[in-house]
């Protein structure tokens, strides 16, 4: 028969027996003196013996079971009766710490349901015992971003990700610089961003840099909440205009479908044999030629690093785009003329939204990964522990 360690020094075996499917293991704690839980007294008469059935980590892909002999002791203090505690169990649980860990870390990264039928735990049991554990976790995680936050100097990132069908969101915050989650908030209007941005933030002055894209209840609930802020719109949403611009312009080509790729890619990411085709359609196509220049040109002006050039290149953009042919480009021009500011705010600040955008796609996974979450509180845990912890260890490391 199989010896089984448990590496439990708490506790001593008395006795182990090994079934079809199982390990039943019979344990009784070390100490003989226990200190009451009502008044502190330290007593060492025992007033019964009860068994105890807790389940603990596998072994060999069988399921471990520990029977402990639990001595209630009676108080000569107070006379009340108590039972003996354990370092490796919380009191009502039935399973080990270490197993409640090693559980909540095997549902990271899947489904509950998964992990539920593969450790042939009841669904509704492994539930509980995950999002148990997740609320611990995540009271740890917020004390630790709580005294790595530059409380003097805060730089926010502020965007939305759809959650469900028929324009359903989710508002993200998150500190730029340690790249953690700070909160969510149900929809993305002037009211709910207000109610998450006073809920997360608890100094107004702190905050010297918010970075967003141009969505105007974002600006507005920052410019109430945070007078003194610089306002960064992030620069992949402002190239990602101009770039459905360029699309819009290729649609009106039906012989172009497949070179949109082409078209959209930067130039620089182009292999040598893609930049041969390309010369090759913009030669056939003039306009076009036209208007992928108008595109390639915004994008050179974020390669700058002077506030001045910046502005002038800016300028001359605009220009440009008002005087070519194409609507979309002045549909486009006339928005950016309209964000002028928050823009070139960004050759000075240097933010961008690059990993709000990163954690939206992992958000959108996580949601995936579960078809969906009823729960919303439970979606945002999920969201807060999964793609928050590694990251702010990350920068504080």
């Amino acid at each position: 028969m199989l010896s089984v360690s448990l590496d439990l020094p708490e506790f001593e075996v008395v006795k182990q027996e090994e079934l079809t499917s199982s390990y039943v293991v019979v344990v009784q704690k070390n100490s003989v003196k226990e200190r009451c839980s009502f008044c502190g007294f330290l007593s060492s008469f025992v007033h019964d013996r009860r068994t105890r059935k807790v389940r603990d980590l596998d072994i060999l892909n069988k399921q471990v079971y520990l029977l402990i002999k639990v001595k209630r002791y009676r108080c000569l203090n107070c006379s009340e009766v108590f039972s003996e505690c354990y370092d490796s169990i919380e009191p009502g649980k039935h399973q080990t710490n270490r197993l409640r860990e090693h559980l909540y870390q095997l549902c990271q990264d899947t489904t509950i349901k998964h992990v539920s039928e593969k450790y042939h735990i009841p669904y509704t049991t492994l539930e509980r015992i995950y999002y148990s554990v997740a609320q611990e976790k995540a009271l740890i995680h917020k004390e630790a971003i709580t005294q790595a936050t530059d409380k003097d100097d805060l730089v926010l990132s502020l965007d939305e990700v759809a959650v469900r069908k028929g324009h359903q969101y989710e508002t993200v915050l998150l500190d730029a610089k340690l790249g953690c989650i700070l909160g969510m908030i149900h929809q993305r209007s002037y009211e709910s961003t207000s109610q998450l941005l006073t809920n997360y933030i608890s100094s107004s002055q702190a905050v010297k840099t918010v970075v967003v894209d141009m969505w105007d209840p974002f600006h507005k609930a920052i410019k109430s909440l945070f007078p003194l802020a610089s306002i960064v719109i992030d620069k992949y949403h402002v190239v990602q205009k101009v770039t459905q611009a360029l699309d819009k312009v290729r649609k009106k080509y039906p012989k172009l479908k497949k070179a949109r790729f082409l078209l959209l890619k930067g130039y620089e990411k182009l292999s040598e044999q893609q930049k041969v085709r390309l010369d090759e359609l913009l030669e056939e196509y003039p306009l076009l030629a036209s208007a992928y220049y108008l595109k390639e040109t915004f994008r050179e002006m974020y390669k700058l690093d002077n506030y001045n050039d910046a502005e002038e290149s800016f300028e001359e953009w605009i220009q440009l785009a008002w005087s070519s042919p194409y609507p979309s480009f002045h549909e486009v021009a006339k928005t950016l003329e309209n964000w002028k500011a928050e823009i070139l705010q960004y050759f000075l600040s240097r933010y961008t939204n690059g990993r709000t955008e990163g954690t939206n796609h992992k958000v959108k996974n996580i949601k995936r990964r579960a078809y969906g979450y009823r729960n919303l509180e439970r979606f945002r845990l999920r969201v807060f522990l999964e793609c928050t912890g590694n990251t702010y260890k990350k920068q504080v490391a």
